[in-house]
């Protein structure tokens, strides 16, 4: 595999950090491990991202140290005030997912959707960068809001990253309707799955199998979402956004 041109460039500056002494994560120089520094998969004691970048070329969000999750919500509402957060899942970039659904006990025992907010808010504070598909205008919103509604420590301004793959979409593609769904269905990227009106009614009231359905739902979203972030990757500069 040939070395990536923009450590070659590096190389070429003799004022500048000597490539060759990074070690991939297998311990490897780039000469044998090319593909690792590609991706990031750098060793190395870095003072911070920008470092990271600077010295390696790999986008800084790349950082070794940086953890991506791709988040998304369901609710029986789109306004925080008048409506309950049914579910919320988060998927580790190449790993699992972690999640939470409402229980019907909760719904009608005074608890609500605090429980599900706190255990959203806890998960997300384990990650550096989250990724959402149109999350600038309902997920992070409605779920800061309820936090602040329940008292619950919400990850400030600066606190992590936020990538929001909707405007990237907007911005970068041609397509009829902007929706995740239809962005994944016309690049190829399967696994939206469709949920009828009668089983979101019945969830919003706690039933067990519906709010199960809403669940399944959710996971693949996220699934979906992350390959769509592989596909478009490439396609814009990622800046640093605060959530």
């Amino acid at each position: 595999m040939k070395i990536p041109e923009i450590f070659k460039k590096k190389e070429e500056k003799k004022d500048k950090f000597d490539v060759n002494k990074l070690r991939c994560i297998h311990r490897h120089t780039i000469e044998e491990h090319p593909a690792c520094f590609a991706k990031g998969l750098i060793k190395y004691n870095f003072k911070d991202d920008r470092e990271f970048e600077r010295l390696t070329g790999v986008p800084w969000y790349q950082y070794p140290e940086y953890k991506i999750g791709y988040l998304d919500i369901e609710t029986d509402g789109l306004k925080a005030d008048f409506s309950t957060m049914l579910s919320w899942v988060i998927k580790e970039k190449g790993g699992k997912s972690a999640y939470d659904v409402i229980t019907k006990e909760e719904l009608f025992n005074g608890v609500y959707d605090k429980k599900i907010i706190q255990t959203c808010v806890d998960e997300m504070k384990k990650y550096a960068i989250i990724v959402t598909y149109y999350g600038t205008g309902f997920d992070i919103p409605y779920l800061r809001t309820k936090a602040l509604h329940y008292g619950i420590d919400f990850p400030g301004y600066g606190d992590l990253y936020h990538f929001d793959l909707y405007y990237t979409v907007k911005s970068k593609l041609n397509l009829s309707r902007k929706s995740l769904d239809n962005a994944c269905d016309y690049l190829g990227i399967q696994g939206k799955t469709p949920i009828s009106k009668d089983m979101w009614r019945k969830a919003k009231y706690g039933d067990p199998e519906a709010l199960k359905e809403v669940l399944a739902h959710n996971i693949p979203d996220c699934e979906i979402l992350e390959q769509l972030h592989d596909k478009l990757d490439f396609v814009r500069k990622w800046i640093r956004t605060s959530v």
